[in-house]
């Protein structure tokens, strides 16, 4: 009894391990940029309001302004806010 291997469990268990693994790859694929979003395209009002809620660190404020004005979604709105955040305060030193 000791030498036998359980089959079933090594299938499951690959399996189990393959699932997860291409899970994992499938959300890494979802952190692409999204396309180009011209920060131009906003209205001069909105563009003010951003960069002043982006100065008081209320990203979220930043991110529902951006949402209502250009229709994105909130993962693309997250990711142009984060990106403007940091354009305006330079590079991490």
């Amino acid at each position: 009894m000791m030498g036998e291997i359980d089959w079933s469990f090594v299938i499951w268990t690959a399996a189990v391990f393959l699932s997860g693994f291409l899970l994992g790859r499938r959300k890494r694929a979802d952190l692409a940029p999204p396309p180009d979003f011209d920060i131009g395209s906003l209205s001069p009002a909105v563009r003010v309001q951003i960069e002043d809620a982006l100065k008081r660190n209320a990203k979220i404020e930043a991110i529902r302004l951006l949402r209502e004005d250009s229709g994105l979604g909130l993962k693309d709105s997250k990711y142009v806010i984060d990106h403007w955040d940091q354009s305006q305060r330079g590079p991490v030193r």
